[in-house]
């Protein structure tokens, strides 16, 4: 239906309390391993991990546990068994494989034993400062309400002229959003990026990344070129980025992914003007 378009393509667009929970080394005189602590979370350990030794630190008489870091090790025999492996014996120091931190330097594994027991218990590996707070994910993102970018177009709800061109804009910019994740406040900025434009004739959407003018200044319009009746859609792509009220680092964080919104004109006619003579 459409005989052309065009779209001008416009691209516009802490950490010193969490080093409160770090804690001395402390020896061991046994080791212990507790494989259910790997159903959770990498979030959910380091935060109740954290939580508790700092709870420690700040009253270590209190408590069924005692707490402390400490460095991960080899087991000494044998060294290629697996189960070895993953424990490490109190007292020794050998680091392997500490992550690569976004906000600082990578925090050291935590483990808890019974006031009653001389065993110690891996609560946590190594981890990072922002393994500490929630992170968005894209599901997150796309269950968020965000108000859709409007259709508009020229002439206002029409009749529109077959051969003529049918002008479509909208108005939008970044939208600030709040939300909670796992308790945690979270202020969110959605910001579109592209337009896809269907004007209901059979082509494939427009895409463009401006969000189109009205006349004269126009720059995202089709063309009709038969008569009939349509309705064109907007779908409007976000990107996004958060950052988490408790975040020592007030730091924005990119969401992995894309939102959607959708938003539509009324119904209206396309028509065919025909000129005759009279007389």
């Amino acid at each position: 239906m459409r005989a052309g378009r065009r779209a001008a393509a416009t691209v516009t667009g802490g950490v010193a309390s969490l080093a409160l929970l770090l804690l001395s080394a402390t020896g061991a005189a046994g080791v212990g391993w507790t494989p259910s602590v790997d159903d959770d979370s990498l979030l959910i350990r380091a935060r109740n991990a954290s939580r508790g030794a700092a709870e420690y630190e700040a009253n270590p008489d209190a408590g069924a546990y005692v707490w402390k870091r400490d460095l991960p090790c080899w087991s000494r025999y044998p060294e290629i068994d697996r189960d070895s492996s993953e424990a490490c014996w109190g007292g020794s120091a050998i680091q392997h494989d500490p992550p690569v931190c976004e906000d600082g330097a990578p925090l050291l594994p935590i483990w808890r034993r019974p006031r009653t027991e001389e065993t110690w218990y891996l609560q946590v590996g190594w981890h990072c400062p922002e393994d500490l707070i929630p992170r968005m994910t894209q599901d997150d993102f796309r269950r968020m309400t965000i108000p859709a970018a409007p259709a508009r177009m020229q002439p206002d709800g029409g009749p529109v002229l077959v051969n003529k061109q049918t002008i479509v804009y909208t108005e939008t910019g970044v939208q600030t959003l709040r939300t909670d994740l796992l308790g945690y406040g979270v202020e969110v900025e959605a910001t579109p990026v592209s337009y896809a434009w269907d004007f209901a004739d059979g082509q494939s959407p427009l895409v463009t990344t401006s969000q189109g003018h009205r006349f004269p200044d126009h720059d995202v319009y089709s063309t009709y070129v038969r008569p009939g009746t349509a309705r064109i859609t907007l779908t409007t792509t976000w990107t996004g980025r958060y950052r988490v009220d408790v975040d020592p680092l007030h730091k924005w964080r990119e969401i992995g992914g894309n939102a959607f919104t959708t938003s539509a004109t009324a119904d209206f006619e396309v028509v065919e003007l025909r000129g005759h003579l009279d007389g």
